[in-house]
């Protein structure tokens, strides 16, 4: 495995400066009405999302507390019960809606600079994981993995000192609200597609890409030097079991 530090996807200070420097230029070309209406459809969206995803989930709740506490420090505490409570959802609603936004936007603008060369810049997928029955969380000496398995192909993925190291979580929960909002419904097969040997590949994490399908979406995973290896064929279902896992690491065995 190569260091934490060497990796590419770690970006210091000037990935973040290119990154705001992104999300200044997008903003300077709004006007008011476009922004409002870009961030209305989003919200609404959002709202969609946690009505129909997250609304019973527990983790939900509990960020709708801390988020009301936050109102209370913020803007004081002179607003009744129902106040807050709506206040509070409305500011989950409005990050949920912004960070979509903003992720479509930049992934929109990124898409411009590569209509040129379409063919160089699409991914070279090496092995398939189709749709995941085995997932795992391991934590090592030098961190933390996740193990992905269809019983084909068992997938080790290097995230880092952390369940949300280098932003393993949030990009699998952004691919888990794409397919659970997108995606068709299925049937499950009882067995994997063909027949392929058992297959181990170990890769360092270095960010994720979403492809659009029917009724699953396609997850690519990147290696270390930030070439794709692996394309995972996942219903929301999966998404959702691999989320869980993570996240259960962070509350058991937080760092």
């Amino acid at each position: 495995m190569s260091s934490r530090d060497d990796r590419p996807g770690n970006a210091g200070a000037g990935g973040e400066e290119q990154l705001f420097d992104d999300i200044r230029e997008f903003l300077s070309a709004q006007s008011v009405d476009r922004i409002y209406d870009d961030l209305l459809a989003a919200y609404g969206h959002a709202r969609e999302i946690v009505d129909r995803e997250l609304r019973d989930i527990d983790e939900f709740q509990r960020m709708l507390r801390a988020l009301e506490r936050l109102v209370d420090e913020v803007l004081g505490t002179d607003f009744t019960p129902e106040q807050r409570v709506k206040i509070g959802e409305a500011f989950y609603l409005y990050g949920l809606a912004h960070y979509t936004l903003m992720h479509h936007a930049l992934a929109g603008h990124d898409d411009d600079d590569e209509d040129d060369d379409e063919e160089a810049a699409r991914p070279l997928v090496i092995y398939d994981i189709w749709f995941p029955r085995d997932i795992a969380i391991e934590r090592a000496d030098d961190g933390v993995y996740m193990h992905i398995s269809d019983g084909r192909i068992d997938l080790s993925v290097y995230v880092g000192d952390g369940p949300n190291e280098r932003g393993a979580l949030v990009d699998l929960v952004d691919h888990w609200g794409y397919a659970a909002a997108n995606t068709g419904p299925f049937d499950r097969d009882d067995e994997p597609a063909g027949t392929v040997p058992m297959l181990t590949i170990e890769i360092d994490y270095n960010g994720s890409e979403l492809v659009n399908a029917e009724d699953h979406v396609d997850v690519l995973f990147f290696d270390d030097n930030g070439e794709p290896i692996v394309r995972m064929h996942v219903r929301a279902g999966d998404l959702r079991a691999i989320v869980d896992e993570l996240q259960a690491a962070e509350r058991d065995d937080p760092l």
